[in-house]
């Protein structure tokens, strides 16, 4: 009997989230929590089993989200086409839990369903999304050499996340509980915006470099 063992980590989409399914470009990266899997195979390989990891991992079918678990790091990814992004300096983000359920399906057919009654404005949307995921992407690529640096990158990534968030309200994927933490954030002057399908979920934060800074000189103190 063959045990199989296997383990894919978490992932967060940093822009271009519903717009993507419409031909925009989007930014995902995994993060270091990690599902876990196990299981034993008696035959140890069934019929046809061989067959199956091409079209398991095709990215054209299976898009971004399969792309971002399967490669790992930091992807962009349009249409099929992905491109791996190497971080020049690390990227903080709190990832905050709303604890409230949504429906995927139900929320990227309502996205379509907007853009139907709507095309050119939501094509503009969509075109929007497209260049801030292409601006983040690079942004995120450049070389920082000092503090100056640093947090100028982090203020424009900050400014992209709030339009990104405002585009996405636009595109009708918000929720009141992603709404309250954008309001508890924004009194500590932090960038956020949701992750995913939202309607509920994750909210990602930016935690600037000089932020962390003071906490760890204050935690030393």
């Amino acid at each position: 009997m063959a045990e199989v063992r296997a383990r894919a980590p978490g992932k967060i989409i940093l822009s271009g989230e519903h717009a993507v399914v419409h031909g925009s470009t989007a930014v995902a990266a995994a993060i270091d929590l990690y599902t876990h899997v196990s299981f034993r195979l008696d035959p140890p390989l069934p019929p046809g089993l061989a067959s199956l990891p091409p079209s398991i991992f095709s990215i054209t079918l299976y898009g971004l989200t399969l792309s971002a678990h399967v490669t790992g790091g930091m992807i962009q990814f349009r249409s099929g086409e992905l491109t791996h992004i190497k971080s020049i300096s690390p990227l903080r983000m709190l990832i905050t839990n709303t604890k409230v359920g949504r429906n995927t399906k139900a929320l990227v057919a309502g996205v379509s369903e907007r853009a139907s009654r709507h095309p050119d404005a939501m094509a503009s949307v969509f075109t929007a999304v497209d260049f801030i995921s292409k601006e983040l992407s690079a942004i995120i690529q450049s070389p920082a050499q000092d503090d100056i640096s640093i947090t100028a990158r982090e203020e424009k990534i900050e400014e992209l996340m709030e339009m990104n968030q405002g585009l996405l309200q636009c595109m009708g994927v918000s929720h009141a509980a992603i709404e309250m933490v954008l309001r508890i954030t924004l009194k500590y002057k932090l960038a956020s915006k949701l992750t995913g399908a939202g309607g509920g979920g994750c909210v990602l934060t930016l935690m600037p470099t000089c932020m962390l800074l003071a906490l760890c000189h204050l935690i030393k103190s």
